[in-house]
């Protein structure tokens, strides 16, 4: 089907819509939104379930997916592939640029709902996204969104845990172990999930790489780091679990 004049603005969009989320970001790291740093904020309100600060270079190999995604999707072959999610691309676009704002003046709460928004969108585009034709289509769609959105759904966990010390909710030290631990295997759980209903494996990575983080960050709590290396494995079983897909398909 021809690109209507409707799909070429709004595939410009998405061009321009990444490029200006990713400026607001480069904006927020060096302190320039109401004049704090993104993980002081983090640091006020320490979990059991916040990760090592090198556990967000992911944002790096995801940002550098979307702008090769927004850039792909301009290809006039790809047009309908990607019509059905561009929409909601802008979307994640502007809620990842609202969660900054409202990070930085300390405005928890209202974080956690953008986040979560942020995730259903994500997983609205991960639902629209087909078998792929080409290995460029699977790695510029399902590949960064799955990505994407395993991180925000990690994210989304911690951003809850911090919005209870934000809230002031007092529990003893093996209450928020507990927590912390049931929040690491739901997170196994989402994995193993997107795995199967999605096919998707890199959404488990990303999962398997802020448990990573959250081990390393948590070391000194055993508890917590037998359940970081539980979420993992699970992780890295399902993002793997790709060769067995292979092997089937050959045979």
């Amino acid at each position: 089907m021809t690109a209507t004049s409707s799909d070429k603005m709004r595939a410009a969009l998405v061009l321009v819509a990444t490029l200006a989320t990713i400026a607001f970001n480069g904006l927020a790291s060096t302190g320039k939104l109401n004049g704090v740093m993104t993980d002081e904020v983090s640091n006020r309100y320490p979990t059991v379930i916040t990760p090592a600060g090198f556990t967000f270079s992911i944002w790096a190999a995801i940002y550098l997916g979307l702008l090769g995604f927004s850039i792909y999707q301009l290809l006039p072959s790809k047009n309908e592939l990607f019509r059905p999610v561009r929409t909601l691309y802008i979307a994640t676009c502007v809620l990842n640029c609202a969660w900054l704002w409202f990070w930085h003046q300390y405005q928890i709460g209202v974080c956690v709902v953008i986040i979560i928004a942020l995730a259903l969108v994500l997983l609205l585009m991960n639902l629209r996204f087909k078998r792929a034709a080409m290995m460029s289509d699977a790695i510029f769609g399902k590949g960064v969104f799955g990505l994407y959105f395993g991180w925000v759904t990690a994210a989304a966990l911690v951003n809850i845990m911090i919005f209870l010390i934000y809230a002031g909710v007092e529990m003893s030290a093996t209450a928020w172990k507990i927590s912390g631990i049931s929040a690491l295997v739901l997170a196994a759980a989402f994995a193993v999930i997107v795995r199967f209903r999605l096919s998707n494996y890199l959404y488990p990575l990303a999962i398997a790489w802020a448990a990573t983080g959250i081990g390393v960050q948590q070391s000194g709590n055993t508890a917590i780091t037998v359940a970081t290396a539980f979420c993992v494995i699970v992780g890295l079983v399902m993002a793997v679990s790709f060769v067995m897909d292979q092997k089937s398909t050959t045979t």
